[in-house]
Protein backbone atom coordinates (compact mmCIF):
# COMPACT_ATOMS: atom_id res chain seq x y z
CA UNK A 1 0.00 0.00 0.00
CA UNK A 2 1.23 3.57 -0.40
CA UNK A 3 2.17 4.98 2.62
CA UNK A 4 -0.06 8.63 1.81
CA UNK A 5 -2.99 6.73 0.76
CA UNK A 6 -4.83 9.66 0.61
CA UNK A 7 -2.71 10.88 -2.43
CA UNK A 8 -3.76 9.87 -5.38
CA UNK A 9 -1.63 7.70 -7.73
CA UNK A 10 -2.60 9.63 -11.29
CA UNK A 11 -3.28 12.72 -11.59
CA UNK A 12 -3.13 14.70 -15.32
CA UNK A 13 -3.34 18.68 -15.13
CA UNK A 14 -2.91 21.62 -17.16
CA UNK A 15 -1.86 24.45 -15.10
CA UNK A 16 -4.85 27.20 -15.81
CA UNK A 17 -3.05 31.19 -16.55
CA UNK A 18 0.59 29.91 -16.37
CA UNK A 19 0.56 29.12 -20.34
CA UNK A 20 2.35 25.87 -19.89
CA UNK A 21 1.03 22.03 -19.88
CA UNK A 22 1.57 18.97 -17.80
CA UNK A 23 1.23 15.31 -19.49
CA UNK A 24 -0.84 12.70 -17.13
CA UNK A 25 2.18 11.74 -14.59
CA UNK A 26 2.52 9.24 -11.60
CA UNK A 27 2.99 9.98 -8.34
CA UNK A 28 6.56 8.89 -6.32
CA UNK A 29 4.36 6.65 -4.18
CA UNK A 30 2.26 5.78 -7.49
CA UNK A 31 5.07 4.43 -9.58
CA UNK A 32 6.76 2.62 -6.75
CA UNK A 33 3.34 0.82 -6.00
CA UNK A 34 3.30 -0.41 -9.57
CA UNK A 35 6.76 -1.51 -9.83
CA UNK A 36 6.47 -3.32 -6.51
CA UNK A 37 3.45 -5.20 -8.12
CA UNK A 38 5.09 -6.26 -10.73
CA UNK A 39 7.86 -7.07 -9.18
CA UNK A 40 5.36 -9.55 -6.94
CA UNK A 41 5.12 -11.84 -10.44
CA UNK A 42 8.93 -12.74 -10.81
CA UNK A 43 9.86 -12.83 -7.05
CA UNK A 44 8.01 -14.71 -4.04
CA UNK A 45 8.03 -11.82 -1.11
CA UNK A 46 5.79 -10.97 1.50
CA UNK A 47 7.65 -7.63 2.13
CA UNK A 48 8.74 -5.28 -0.07
CA UNK A 49 9.92 -2.02 1.01
CA UNK A 50 10.97 0.86 -0.54
CA UNK A 51 12.55 4.03 1.48
CA UNK A 52 14.28 7.45 0.54
CA UNK A 53 16.55 9.79 2.09
CA UNK A 54 15.25 11.86 4.77
CA UNK A 55 18.28 14.64 5.58
CA UNK A 56 21.53 13.34 5.33
CA UNK A 57 21.72 10.26 7.78
CA UNK A 58 18.24 9.58 7.66
CA UNK A 59 15.62 6.85 5.64
CA UNK A 60 11.92 7.14 5.48
CA UNK A 61 9.42 4.61 4.37
CA UNK A 62 7.91 5.77 1.43
CA UNK A 63 5.97 2.60 -0.16
CA UNK A 64 5.19 -0.86 0.84
CA UNK A 65 3.33 -3.84 -0.35
CA UNK A 66 2.46 -7.67 0.47
CA UNK A 67 0.73 -9.75 3.10
CA UNK A 68 3.21 -8.09 5.60
CA UNK A 69 3.26 -4.62 5.01
CA UNK A 70 1.01 -2.76 7.80
CA UNK A 71 0.81 0.70 8.71
CA UNK A 72 2.99 0.74 11.43
CA UNK A 73 5.31 0.67 8.91
CA UNK A 74 3.97 4.18 7.23
CA UNK A 75 6.26 6.45 9.20
CA UNK A 76 9.51 4.19 10.21
CA UNK A 77 12.82 5.57 9.73
CA UNK A 78 15.83 4.51 9.89
CA UNK A 79 18.46 6.65 11.39
CA UNK A 80 22.24 5.54 9.84
CA UNK A 81 24.33 6.64 12.34
CA UNK A 82 22.84 3.88 14.37
CA UNK A 83 22.44 1.15 11.89
CA UNK A 84 26.26 1.86 10.45
CA UNK A 85 25.46 -2.11 8.59
CA UNK A 86 22.88 -0.05 5.94
CA UNK A 87 24.94 2.76 6.03
CA UNK A 88 28.17 0.75 4.59
CA UNK A 89 25.54 -0.97 2.29
CA UNK A 90 24.44 2.02 0.73
CA UNK A 91 28.19 3.39 0.38
CA UNK A 92 29.18 -0.58 -1.40
CA UNK A 93 26.15 0.15 -3.95
CA UNK A 94 25.51 -3.11 -4.02
CA UNK A 95 22.47 -5.58 -3.08
CA UNK A 96 23.16 -8.03 -0.55
CA UNK A 97 21.30 -11.16 1.22
CA UNK A 98 21.04 -10.07 4.92
CA UNK A 99 21.77 -12.11 7.66
CA UNK A 100 21.90 -11.86 10.97
CA UNK A 101 25.13 -14.44 12.09
CA UNK A 102 27.08 -12.12 9.79
CA UNK A 103 25.93 -9.57 12.58
CA UNK A 104 23.42 -7.50 10.23
CA UNK A 105 20.16 -5.98 12.53
CA UNK A 106 16.82 -7.18 11.40
CA UNK A 107 15.59 -4.22 9.52
CA UNK A 108 11.81 -3.72 10.75
CA UNK A 109 12.70 -5.39 14.25
CA UNK A 110 10.78 -2.56 16.12
CA UNK A 111 7.38 -3.17 14.04
CA UNK A 112 7.56 -6.79 12.89
CA UNK A 113 8.16 -10.13 14.73
CA UNK A 114 9.89 -12.69 11.81
CA UNK A 115 11.20 -15.78 12.58
CA UNK A 116 15.20 -16.26 13.10
CA UNK A 117 16.52 -17.39 9.94
CA UNK A 118 14.10 -16.00 7.20
CA UNK A 119 15.20 -14.46 4.05
CA UNK A 120 15.59 -11.04 3.46
CA UNK A 121 17.37 -8.69 0.68
CA UNK A 122 18.56 -5.17 0.91
CA UNK A 123 19.05 -3.48 -2.47
CA UNK A 124 20.81 0.16 -2.59
CA UNK A 125 18.79 2.70 -4.71
CA UNK A 126 21.79 5.12 -6.34
CA UNK A 127 21.64 7.36 -9.50
CA UNK A 128 25.26 8.12 -10.54
CA UNK A 129 27.09 6.81 -7.95
CA UNK A 130 25.01 8.84 -5.24
CA UNK A 131 22.53 6.42 -2.90
CA UNK A 132 18.65 7.94 -2.77
CA UNK A 133 17.24 5.13 -0.90
CA UNK A 134 16.98 1.35 -0.19
CA UNK A 135 14.80 -1.35 -1.56
CA UNK A 136 13.90 -4.56 0.74
CA UNK A 137 12.56 -7.82 0.48
CA UNK A 138 11.43 -10.36 3.43
CA UNK A 139 10.37 -13.84 3.50
CA UNK A 140 9.23 -15.49 6.97
CA UNK A 141 10.58 -18.88 5.13
CA UNK A 142 14.39 -19.14 4.70
CA UNK A 143 16.39 -19.71 1.41
CA UNK A 144 13.82 -17.72 -0.54
CA UNK A 145 16.04 -15.29 -2.08
CA UNK A 146 18.65 -16.84 -4.39
CA UNK A 147 21.72 -15.19 -6.08
CA UNK A 148 20.03 -15.42 -9.50
CA UNK A 149 17.56 -13.08 -8.03
CA UNK A 150 19.92 -11.06 -6.31
CA UNK A 151 21.90 -10.45 -9.68
CA UNK A 152 18.37 -9.66 -11.33
CA UNK A 153 17.71 -6.90 -8.23
CA UNK A 154 21.02 -5.35 -8.60
CA UNK A 155 20.09 -4.70 -12.04
CA UNK A 156 16.29 -3.62 -11.63
CA UNK A 157 17.17 -1.25 -8.54
CA UNK A 158 18.95 0.98 -11.13
CA UNK A 159 15.42 1.35 -13.24
CA UNK A 160 13.78 2.35 -10.18
CA UNK A 161 15.86 4.74 -8.63
CA UNK A 162 16.08 6.24 -11.96
CA UNK A 163 12.30 6.44 -12.06
CA UNK A 164 12.20 7.67 -8.45
CA UNK A 165 14.71 10.24 -8.95
CA UNK A 166 12.30 11.29 -11.98
CA UNK A 167 8.99 11.59 -10.40
CA UNK A 168 10.76 13.17 -7.42
CA UNK A 169 11.92 15.78 -9.80
CA UNK A 170 8.73 15.94 -11.37
CA UNK A 171 6.72 16.18 -7.97
CA UNK A 172 9.11 19.50 -7.51
CA UNK A 173 7.92 21.08 -10.59
CA UNK A 174 4.43 21.06 -9.61
CA UNK A 175 4.80 22.21 -6.19
CA UNK A 176 6.67 25.02 -7.56
CA UNK A 177 3.22 25.46 -10.24
CA UNK A 178 1.31 25.24 -7.29
CA UNK A 179 3.04 28.33 -5.08
CA UNK A 180 3.28 30.10 -8.66
CA UNK A 181 -1.08 28.91 -8.77
CA UNK A 182 -1.63 30.23 -5.37
CA UNK A 183 0.62 33.94 -5.98
CA UNK A 184 -1.98 34.16 -8.81
CA UNK A 185 -4.81 33.59 -7.20
CA UNK A 186 -4.24 36.07 -4.97
CA UNK A 187 -4.12 38.68 -6.80
CA UNK A 188 -7.27 37.88 -8.96
CA UNK A 189 -9.30 40.75 -8.82
CA UNK A 190 -12.95 40.63 -7.62
CA UNK A 191 -14.73 40.57 -11.44
CA UNK A 192 -12.31 37.75 -12.40
CA UNK A 193 -14.41 35.16 -15.01
CA UNK A 194 -14.02 32.70 -12.38
CA UNK A 195 -16.48 35.06 -10.39
CA UNK A 196 -19.24 36.23 -13.52
CA UNK A 197 -21.95 34.55 -12.20
CA UNK A 198 -21.46 35.30 -8.20
CA UNK A 199 -21.97 39.01 -8.17
CA UNK A 200 -22.54 41.30 -5.27
CA UNK A 201 -20.19 43.88 -3.65
CA UNK A 202 -21.72 43.19 0.37
CA UNK A 203 -19.03 42.79 2.96
CA UNK A 204 -20.71 39.36 3.97
CA UNK A 205 -20.56 38.05 -0.05
CA UNK A 206 -16.62 39.62 -0.30
CA UNK A 207 -16.13 37.74 2.80
CA UNK A 208 -17.53 34.31 0.91
CA UNK A 209 -15.53 35.45 -2.39
CA UNK A 210 -12.42 35.82 -0.49
CA UNK A 211 -12.44 32.04 1.38
CA UNK A 212 -13.10 30.66 -2.31
CA UNK A 213 -10.32 31.91 -3.28
CA UNK A 214 -8.23 31.47 -0.28
CA UNK A 215 -8.73 27.23 -0.51
CA UNK A 216 -8.82 27.12 -4.22
CA UNK A 217 -5.27 26.58 -4.54
CA UNK A 218 -5.12 23.77 -2.43
CA UNK A 219 -6.44 20.09 -2.93
CA UNK A 220 -8.62 20.31 1.10
CA UNK A 221 -12.29 19.07 0.72
CA UNK A 222 -14.75 22.10 0.51
CA UNK A 223 -18.44 22.12 2.33
CA UNK A 224 -20.62 25.05 1.30
CA UNK A 225 -23.26 25.92 3.39
CA UNK A 226 -26.34 28.14 2.87
CA UNK A 227 -29.99 27.69 1.76
CA UNK A 228 -30.97 26.79 -1.12
CA UNK A 229 -30.84 29.20 -4.23
CA UNK A 230 -27.70 31.24 -2.81
CA UNK A 231 -25.06 29.92 -5.44
CA UNK A 232 -23.33 26.53 -3.27
CA UNK A 233 -23.05 25.32 -7.42
CA UNK A 234 -21.66 28.36 -8.59
CA UNK A 235 -19.16 28.41 -5.84
CA UNK A 236 -17.67 25.12 -6.34
CA UNK A 237 -17.62 25.91 -10.25
CA UNK A 238 -15.80 28.97 -9.08
CA UNK A 239 -13.65 26.63 -6.95
CA UNK A 240 -12.58 24.40 -9.52
CA UNK A 241 -11.94 27.17 -12.06
CA UNK A 242 -9.15 28.57 -10.02
CA UNK A 243 -7.57 25.27 -8.83
CA UNK A 244 -4.82 23.09 -10.62
CA UNK A 245 -7.64 21.19 -11.63
CA UNK A 246 -9.29 23.79 -14.21
CA UNK A 247 -8.41 21.71 -17.18
CA UNK A 248 -9.98 18.63 -15.57
CA UNK A 249 -13.71 17.53 -15.07
CA UNK A 250 -16.12 19.27 -13.24
CA UNK A 251 -18.56 16.94 -12.56
CA UNK A 252 -21.84 17.55 -10.32
CA UNK A 253 -23.89 15.00 -8.72
CA UNK A 254 -27.14 16.11 -7.17
CA UNK A 255 -27.11 13.38 -4.02
CA UNK A 256 -30.62 14.21 -2.92
CA UNK A 257 -32.31 12.54 -6.15
CA UNK A 258 -29.83 9.18 -5.95
CA UNK A 259 -32.29 6.40 -4.87
CA UNK A 260 -30.71 4.43 -2.47
CA UNK A 261 -30.77 1.41 -4.38
CA UNK A 262 -28.66 2.96 -7.86
CA UNK A 263 -26.43 5.23 -5.50
CA UNK A 264 -23.57 2.76 -5.28
CA UNK A 265 -23.75 2.36 -9.22
CA UNK A 266 -23.89 5.99 -10.11
CA UNK A 267 -21.19 6.99 -7.85
CA UNK A 268 -18.70 4.11 -8.42
CA UNK A 269 -19.93 2.53 -11.68
CA UNK A 270 -20.37 -1.38 -12.24
CA UNK A 271 -18.92 -3.78 -13.97
CA UNK A 272 -20.82 -5.32 -17.04
CA UNK A 273 -23.31 -8.69 -15.81
CA UNK A 274 -22.63 -7.46 -11.97
CA UNK A 275 -26.80 -7.11 -12.30
CA UNK A 276 -29.45 -7.57 -14.58
CA UNK A 277 -29.21 -4.95 -16.93
CA UNK A 278 -25.82 -4.15 -16.59
CA UNK A 279 -25.25 -4.78 -20.21
CA UNK A 280 -22.11 -2.73 -20.36
CA UNK A 281 -18.87 -1.72 -18.15
CA UNK A 282 -20.22 2.15 -16.95
CA UNK A 283 -18.13 4.40 -15.03
CA UNK A 284 -19.03 6.39 -12.20
CA UNK A 285 -19.15 9.70 -11.46
CA UNK A 286 -16.06 9.39 -9.07
CA UNK A 287 -14.48 7.76 -12.47
CA UNK A 288 -15.98 10.94 -14.56
CA UNK A 289 -14.04 13.20 -12.33
CA UNK A 290 -10.93 11.57 -12.47
CA UNK A 291 -8.15 14.43 -12.48
CA UNK A 292 -10.83 17.19 -11.50
CA UNK A 293 -13.68 18.17 -9.19
CA UNK A 294 -16.72 16.22 -7.95
CA UNK A 295 -19.36 18.34 -6.65
CA UNK A 296 -21.49 16.53 -4.35
CA UNK A 297 -24.41 18.21 -3.81
CA UNK A 298 -26.73 18.10 -0.71
CA UNK A 299 -24.80 15.26 0.84
CA UNK A 300 -26.93 15.57 3.49
CA UNK A 301 -29.40 13.39 1.99
CA UNK A 302 -26.63 10.42 0.78
CA UNK A 303 -28.52 7.30 1.58
CA UNK A 304 -26.97 6.01 4.68
CA UNK A 305 -26.04 2.36 3.47
CA UNK A 306 -23.83 4.01 0.63
CA UNK A 307 -21.48 6.45 3.29
CA UNK A 308 -19.06 3.97 4.37
CA UNK A 309 -17.72 3.08 0.62
CA UNK A 310 -17.40 7.09 0.06
CA UNK A 311 -15.56 7.24 3.27
CA UNK A 312 -13.05 4.56 1.79
CA UNK A 313 -12.79 6.45 -1.44
CA UNK A 314 -12.24 9.78 -0.05
CA UNK A 315 -9.62 8.10 2.32
CA UNK A 316 -8.04 6.43 0.01
CA UNK A 317 -8.68 7.35 -3.98
CA UNK A 318 -9.48 3.85 -4.22
CA UNK A 319 -12.75 1.90 -4.36
CA UNK A 320 -14.53 -1.32 -6.12
CA UNK A 321 -17.06 -1.10 -9.15
CA UNK A 322 -20.45 -3.21 -8.13
CA UNK A 323 -19.88 -6.42 -9.37
CA UNK A 324 -15.89 -5.56 -9.77
CA UNK A 325 -12.90 -7.15 -7.75
CA UNK A 326 -10.17 -4.80 -8.52
CA UNK A 327 -9.77 -2.02 -6.91
CA UNK A 328 -10.12 1.43 -9.35
CA UNK A 329 -7.50 4.70 -7.96
CA UNK A 330 -8.79 7.77 -8.76
CA UNK A 331 -7.77 11.36 -8.00
CA UNK A 332 -10.16 13.81 -7.03
CA UNK A 333 -11.26 16.34 -4.87
CA UNK A 334 -14.10 16.88 -3.06
CA UNK A 335 -16.45 20.36 -3.14
CA UNK A 336 -19.78 19.50 -1.01
CA UNK A 337 -22.92 21.42 -0.33
CA UNK A 338 -26.08 21.26 1.76
CA UNK A 339 -28.70 23.20 3.39
CA UNK A 340 -29.43 21.27 6.25
CA UNK A 341 -27.54 21.59 9.45
CA UNK A 342 -25.27 18.29 9.42
CA UNK A 343 -24.37 18.03 13.13
CA UNK A 344 -28.02 17.72 13.36
CA UNK A 345 -27.38 14.92 10.93
CA UNK A 346 -24.71 12.96 12.74
CA UNK A 347 -26.58 13.34 16.25
CA UNK A 348 -29.83 11.79 14.72
CA UNK A 349 -28.11 9.28 12.94
CA UNK A 350 -28.58 10.03 9.57
CA UNK A 351 -25.33 11.01 8.44
CA UNK A 352 -21.88 9.42 9.30
CA UNK A 353 -19.45 11.43 11.76
CA UNK A 354 -16.48 10.43 10.28
CA UNK A 355 -18.15 11.65 6.39
CA UNK A 356 -18.77 14.77 7.93
CA UNK A 357 -15.48 15.36 9.45
CA UNK A 358 -13.87 14.52 6.00
CA UNK A 359 -15.81 16.57 3.98
CA UNK A 360 -16.08 19.55 6.42
CA UNK A 361 -12.49 20.61 6.45
CA UNK A 362 -13.33 24.02 4.86
CA UNK A 363 -16.83 25.14 5.44
CA UNK A 364 -17.80 28.05 3.61
CA UNK A 365 -21.16 30.15 4.44
CA UNK A 366 -22.99 31.35 1.41
CA UNK A 367 -25.42 34.53 2.70
CA UNK A 368 -29.00 34.47 1.71
CA UNK A 369 -29.63 37.41 -0.27
CA UNK A 370 -31.59 39.09 2.54
CA UNK A 371 -28.25 39.01 4.60
CA UNK A 372 -26.45 41.58 1.05
CA UNK A 373 -28.27 44.71 1.39
CA UNK A 374 -27.88 46.05 -2.48
CA UNK A 375 -26.25 42.76 -3.71
CA UNK A 376 -30.04 41.51 -5.04
CA UNK A 377 -30.11 45.07 -7.64
CA UNK A 378 -26.54 44.12 -8.95
CA UNK A 379 -27.94 40.72 -9.57
CA UNK A 380 -31.23 41.81 -10.99
CA UNK A 381 -28.97 44.00 -13.24
CA UNK A 382 -26.77 41.01 -14.47
CA UNK A 383 -30.03 38.72 -15.14
CA UNK A 384 -31.87 41.62 -17.24
CA UNK A 385 -28.43 42.05 -19.10
CA UNK A 386 -28.06 38.57 -20.37
CA UNK A 387 -31.49 38.71 -21.29
CA UNK A 388 -31.23 42.18 -23.42
CA UNK A 389 -29.40 39.45 -25.92
CA UNK A 390 -33.14 38.31 -27.09
CA UNK A 391 -34.43 39.85 -30.43
CA UNK A 392 -36.87 42.69 -29.30
CA UNK A 393 -35.25 42.88 -25.64
CA UNK A 394 -32.45 45.10 -26.00
CA UNK A 395 -34.21 47.79 -24.18
CA UNK A 396 -35.00 45.64 -21.30
CA UNK A 397 -34.28 48.14 -18.14
CA UNK A 398 -36.09 47.94 -14.61
CA UNK A 399 -38.06 50.89 -13.41
CA UNK A 400 -37.25 53.11 -10.30
CA UNK A 401 -40.00 51.48 -8.44
CA UNK A 402 -38.92 47.97 -9.27
CA UNK A 403 -35.76 48.73 -8.35
CA UNK A 404 -37.30 49.39 -4.67
CA UNK A 405 -39.11 46.54 -4.60
CA UNK A 406 -36.22 44.34 -5.04
CA UNK A 407 -33.87 45.89 -2.87
CA UNK A 408 -36.57 45.68 0.03
CA UNK A 409 -37.87 42.04 -0.50
CA UNK A 410 -36.81 39.24 1.57
CA UNK A 411 -36.53 36.57 -1.58
CA UNK A 412 -36.82 33.76 0.42
CA UNK A 413 -35.81 31.68 -2.56
CA UNK A 414 -32.85 33.99 -2.88
CA UNK A 415 -30.61 34.06 -6.45
CA UNK A 416 -33.14 31.40 -7.95
CA UNK A 417 -36.34 32.79 -7.37
CA UNK A 418 -35.18 36.53 -8.37
CA UNK A 419 -33.82 34.96 -11.68
CA UNK A 420 -36.94 33.24 -12.13
CA UNK A 421 -38.84 36.94 -11.28
CA UNK A 422 -36.82 39.31 -13.44
CA UNK A 423 -37.15 36.66 -16.74
CA UNK A 424 -41.26 36.36 -15.56
CA UNK A 425 -41.68 40.26 -15.50
CA UNK A 426 -39.30 40.68 -18.30
CA UNK A 427 -41.77 38.43 -20.49
CA UNK A 428 -44.78 40.30 -19.25
CA UNK A 429 -43.15 43.44 -19.77
CA UNK A 430 -42.23 42.69 -23.98
CA UNK A 431 -38.87 43.07 -23.03
CA UNK A 432 -39.23 47.08 -22.25
CA UNK A 433 -39.55 48.64 -18.87
CA UNK A 434 -40.30 46.37 -15.99
CA UNK A 435 -42.42 47.94 -13.49
CA UNK A 436 -42.91 46.60 -9.38
CA UNK A 437 -46.59 45.28 -11.43
CA UNK A 438 -44.47 43.52 -13.50
CA UNK A 439 -41.96 41.84 -10.94
CA UNK A 440 -44.81 40.93 -8.61
CA UNK A 441 -47.03 38.91 -11.21
CA UNK A 442 -46.76 35.43 -10.65
CA UNK A 443 -45.50 35.23 -7.17
CA UNK A 444 -44.68 31.76 -6.32
CA UNK A 445 -43.19 32.37 -3.18
CA UNK A 446 -46.94 32.93 -1.92
CA UNK A 447 -48.31 30.35 -3.92
CA UNK A 448 -50.52 32.94 -6.64
CA UNK A 449 -50.45 32.43 -10.19
CA UNK A 450 -48.92 35.06 -13.05
CA UNK A 451 -51.36 37.90 -12.98
CA UNK A 452 -51.03 40.00 -16.23
CA UNK A 453 -49.92 43.28 -16.22
CA UNK A 454 -52.66 46.45 -15.89
CA UNK A 455 -54.47 44.06 -13.06
CA UNK A 456 -54.33 44.82 -9.49
CA UNK A 457 -51.92 42.53 -7.95
CA UNK A 458 -52.74 41.54 -3.82
CA UNK A 459 -50.24 40.80 -0.97
CA UNK A 460 -47.25 40.75 -1.05
CA UNK A 461 -46.67 43.49 -3.80
CA UNK A 462 -49.52 45.99 -3.83
CA UNK A 463 -47.63 47.86 -1.35
CA UNK A 464 -44.16 47.84 -1.38
CA UNK A 465 -43.64 49.10 1.66
CA UNK A 466 -44.76 45.87 3.50
CA UNK A 467 -44.46 42.65 3.10
CA UNK A 468 -46.67 40.02 5.02
CA UNK A 469 -46.70 36.84 5.80
CA UNK A 470 -47.72 34.17 3.23
CA UNK A 471 -51.13 33.20 3.53
CA UNK A 472 -50.62 29.49 3.21
CA UNK A 473 -47.44 27.23 3.54
CA UNK A 474 -47.05 24.62 1.40
CA UNK A 475 -45.25 21.44 2.97
CA UNK A 476 -42.32 20.47 1.59
CA UNK A 477 -41.55 16.87 0.61
CA UNK A 478 -39.88 15.67 3.54
CA UNK A 479 -42.60 16.48 5.57
CA UNK A 480 -45.00 15.25 3.54
CA UNK A 481 -43.51 11.85 3.62
CA UNK A 482 -43.28 12.30 6.94
CA UNK A 483 -46.67 12.78 7.60
CA UNK A 484 -47.23 9.75 5.14
CA UNK A 485 -45.68 7.16 7.06
CA UNK A 486 -46.52 8.51 10.30
CA UNK A 487 -50.35 7.83 9.28
CA UNK A 488 -49.26 4.28 8.24
CA UNK A 489 -47.69 3.36 11.21
CA UNK A 490 -50.59 4.70 13.40
CA UNK A 491 -52.93 2.45 11.34
CA UNK A 492 -51.09 -0.59 12.15
CA UNK A 493 -50.18 0.36 15.23
CA UNK A 494 -45.78 0.50 14.71
CA UNK A 495 -46.17 -3.38 12.64
CA UNK A 496 -43.44 -3.03 9.88
CA UNK A 497 -43.08 -6.31 8.76
CA UNK A 498 -46.39 -9.28 7.29
CA UNK A 499 -48.89 -7.70 4.94
CA UNK A 500 -51.02 -6.26 7.57
CA UNK A 501 -47.82 -4.08 8.14
CA UNK A 502 -46.80 -0.44 7.45
CA UNK A 503 -44.28 -1.44 4.52
CA UNK A 504 -47.14 -3.49 2.65
CA UNK A 505 -49.44 -0.51 3.29
CA UNK A 506 -46.77 2.00 1.96
CA UNK A 507 -45.66 -0.76 -0.99
CA UNK A 508 -41.98 -0.55 -0.18
CA UNK A 509 -39.52 -2.99 0.83
CA UNK A 510 -39.10 -3.36 4.87
CA UNK A 511 -35.62 -2.68 4.35
CA UNK A 512 -36.21 0.69 2.30
CA UNK A 513 -39.03 1.75 5.00
CA UNK A 514 -36.29 1.13 7.85
CA UNK A 515 -34.10 3.01 5.99
CA UNK A 516 -36.61 5.64 5.24
CA UNK A 517 -37.65 5.62 9.43
CA UNK A 518 -34.18 6.49 10.50
CA UNK A 519 -33.49 9.32 8.31
CA UNK A 520 -36.96 10.57 8.98
CA UNK A 521 -36.51 10.14 12.82
CA UNK A 522 -39.38 8.09 12.81
CA UNK A 523 -39.61 5.54 15.61
CA UNK A 524 -42.53 2.15 15.08
CA UNK A 525 -42.46 1.86 18.83
CA UNK A 526 -43.55 5.15 19.56
CA UNK A 527 -47.18 3.75 18.06
CA UNK A 528 -47.54 0.68 19.72
CA UNK A 529 -50.41 0.34 21.71
CA UNK A 530 -51.80 -2.34 24.56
Amino acid sequence: MSVNTEKSMLNGTRVAGLGMAQEPWLAPEGTMDIVLESLRQLIDYELAVILSFEGKDTLRVRTMKGPLATRRLADFSISLLERRDLALLLAAGEPRLLSTERGFVDTYAEILDLPEGHSCLAAPLTVEGTAIGLLTFDHRSCGVFSDQILRFIGVISRLIAVALAQSEASRNLRDRNRLLLEERNRLLARDAEAFGDLAGTSPVWVEALDAIKLVAATESPVLLLGETGTGKEEAARAIHKLSARAAGPFVAVNCSALPASLAESELFGHEKGSFTGAQALRKGRFELAHGGTLFLDEIGDLPLEIQPKILRALQEGRFERVGGESPVSVDVRIVAATHVDLGAAVEAGTFREDLFYRVAVFPIRMPPLRERGQDSILIAELFAARLRSRPGWQDLAFSAEALDLIARRDWPGNVRELRNAVERAAILAKGGIIGAQELCAGDWAQGRAVTPPGLPVPGVCSDSRSFPEAPFRVPTLREAEREHIRTALARVRGRIYGPDGAAAALGLPPSTLQSRLKKLGLDPKDYRRE
